[in-house]
């Protein structure tokens, strides 16, 4: 894959994270950074999975369970199968990108390890201590009071349990529910 795609993409998602508001720059970093860790340990094509985790929300809407988030990673897909076409990128890479998009949140299947290294990069942003602290600052930022918002960061947090698949992170989730959990005397 040509690494120009990769700029690209980050160019397009920072646009478009101004545009819609969302997702914070700091957990789409997060993520990418996690991404990137995991393509190496799997043994992927950390290009392709960079740049399907930059182009992961390019449709997204802060909307707390709004139908564009809901939805997002249908659109975010679509949205960016165009673009990678415009870019040149080869037919085969848009598949797994695309792929890798649609099927982040576990409600379609992954058709590669690429798009099973990009769920759990996506799940692990919630997951992490920093990214939970991340949410929460988020969430007040989005104007819900502190409960609330610590209710979300937990809900988020258990939501992206279930959808991992690496025991590696599956071990770090469950670790890192219970720091999170004695911190917020929750």
């Amino acid at each position: 894959m040509n690494k120009n795609i990769i700029n690209k993409a980050k160019e397009l998602m920072e646009s478009q994270t101004k545009i819609n508001k969302a997702p914070s720059w700091l957990l789409t970093e997060l993520a990418v950074k996690k991404g990137q860790e995991l393509a190496k340990e799997y043994g992927v094509d950390e290009n392709l999975v960079v740049t399907s985790l930059y182009l992961a929300h390019t449709i997204f809407d802060p909307i707390w369970k709004g139908e564009i988030q809901k939805n997002h990673p249908e659109l975010s897909g679509n949205f960016s199968k165009d673009k990678l076409k415009e870019w040149g990128c080869d037919e085969s890479e848009i598949q797994i990108i695309i792929n890798s998009i649609k099927s982040h949140h576990g409600k379609i299947k992954t058709t590669s390890k690429i798009a099973e290294v990009v769920k759990n990069a996506e799940c692990y942003k919630f997951i992490s201590i920093e990214g939970a602290l991340i949410w929460l600052h988020e969430l007040g930022l989005r104007g819900f009071d502190y409960q609330t918002s610590i209710d979300k960061m937990f809900k988020k947090f258990e939501q992206k349990d279930k959808i991992l698949t690496f025991d590696k992170c599956k071990t770090d989730s469950t670790n890192n529910y219970k720091k999170l959990k004695e911190l917020f005397n929750n």
